[in-house]
């Protein structure tokens, strides 16, 4: 892999990382109590440990890439750099959802007593717009890193988010009725609705 193509995967997940923690503690300050288990124990299990294989996986990757020569396939660097080119839309795209949903952010399928409704940003297109991005991260990283490992750990992510998405629907149903559920007239789940 080259050197640069490494350098910016590193400089756009710090960035990320970063941008990320921002948003969770601004919006952890709301200071509710979110009950997990809302969403089920095996989802709460499997989601956590599904984002750790994720990102500790693409973490252990950028730092020594050679632990993961097991899971490598062969990239031209022009490919790469399309991953690369992917990956930065696919934060742009969630740095654009963390701030569209400001302190309304939450790990889990409860909404915040206090949440108020959007619908502009990335949420203008899709209701689910994190786990839209994760579509978006987990192929790009495969491709610039030339491995199958991670797209596939950020699919089973994404199954797992998907699966919990009727329960946190449920809870955005309750909190705001017909405004949601007009708004799942107009919007796709995961990917825009075509005209």
């Amino acid at each position: 892999m080259p050197a640069a193509v490494r350098l910016a995967l590193i400089g756009l997940s710090l960035a990320f990382l970063v941008g990320g923690i921002y948003h969770r503690i601004r919006a952890a300050q709301a200071g509710d109590r979110l009950d997990r288990t809302k969403e089920g124990w095996p989802t709460l299990i499997g989601l956590r440990l599904a984002g750790l294989a994720t990102f500790g996986s693409t973490a252990a990757w950028l730092w020594n890439p050679l632990w993961f020569s097991w899971a490598r396939f062969a990239v031209p660097d022009w490919a790469r750099w399309i991953g690369v080119g992917g990956f930065a839309l696919g934060i742009t795209w969630l740095i654009g959802m963390f701030i569209s949903l400001g302190p309304n952010l939450t790990d889990t399928v409860v909404t915040r007593r206090n949440a108020y409704f959007v619908d502009h940003g990335p949420y203008r297109y899709v209701r689910h717009p994190m786990y839209s991005g994760i579509l978006i991260l987990g192929p790009s990283l495969g491709l610039a890193l030339g491995t199958w490992l991670l797209p596939l750990a950020a699919g089973v992510m994404f199954v797992i988010l998907a699966r919990r998405t009727r329960i946190e629907e449920l809870y955005l149903v309750a909190q705001f009725g017909d405004q949601y559920r007009t708004y799942m007239t107009r919007t796709g789940r995961f990917f825009p609705r075509l005209p």
